[in-house]
């Protein structure tokens, strides 16, 4: 064989193998799937008394949310050195549902949530109310609270939600003009519960300038060395009720 025609056979097999390992690690489907920051935006205008009066309170109910996103191998590659990102199996994401499931899915968490938010706030002020037709209904229709999410879909979202329904609901500004931002689940009880993507949820809440965030107990001990590992001077403080995260915002504004 000439050796030309050696030479541009090895060239042609190096090119097909850069080719299919550039294709591997860009384009080739993997079975992971990506958490990583998302929003940590602002509920004042997502949640409104039946007059249409929304919260007006001098600082900002922040509420937090995790990005999903589909990986490639070299996604999954740079995830193993950001500490900002996990990386999860899509099975275990999805439980054995389609991607449109899981978002039909989560779209309807997100409904029950804020079902159990406005209870959980009722409740802790007080109001009287009954379920007609599946949905909350206060005695007096004016104290009706209407939430709306747009496309922002899960249970974690209870806690702020419920915290700024109790804002609506009584005199004052439950803020003090601060930026406060919630996550967790929450029980028509007022109980809250754990939620996954701490780690992201405090970077996009540090980011967005949140002085208080306030976190289930079981999420408090990841959520603080987050806050740590990324130079966040936000506080953070883990609560169990409803009540307690009330607490925690009163403790704050007097020391603030």
């Amino acid at each position: 064989m000439k050796e030309g025609t050696l030479v541009a056979r090895r060239s042609l097999l190096s090119a097909a193998l850069t080719a299919f390992l550039m294709w591997l690690l860009l384009y080739a489907p993997t079975p992971l799937v990506l958490y990583k920051p998302g929003i940590a935006a602002p509920v004042n205008g997502m949640i409104a008394m039946q007059d249409g009066e929304d919260v007006q309170s001098e600082g900002k109910w922040l509420l937090t949310a995790v990005k999903l996103t589909d990986t490639n191998v070299w996604g999954a590659l740079k995830a193993a050195f950001d500490s900002k990102v996990d990386v999860y199996r899509r099975k275990d994401v999805f439980q054995g549902l389609s991607q449109q499931q899981y978002a039909e899915r989560v779209s309807e968490v997100m409904k029950e949530s804020q079902s159990e938010a406005v209870e959980a706030a009722y409740r802790y002020v007080g109001i009287s109310y009954s379920i007609v037709q599946g949905k909350v209904t206060p005695e007096q229709t004016e104290q009706t609270i209407s939430i709306s999410a747009g496309e922002i879909g899960g249970p974690s979202a209870g806690l702020v939600f419920a915290l700024a329904a109790v804002d609506l609901l009584t005199e004052g500004d439950m803020t003090a003009g601060e930026r406060i931002a919630a996550t967790g689940t929450i029980t028509t009880e007022g109980r809250v519960g754990a939620i996954g993507g701490i780690k992201q949820k405090v970077v996009s809440t540090s980011e967005e300038g949140a002085q208080l965030f306030l976190v289930p107990k079981e999420n408090e001990k990841a959520a603080r060395k987050e806050a740590k590992a990324i130079g966040s001077s936000m506080k953070i403080v883990g609560v169990g009720s409803l009540k307690e995260a009330i607490a925690a915002i009163a403790s704050f504004a007097e020391t603030h």
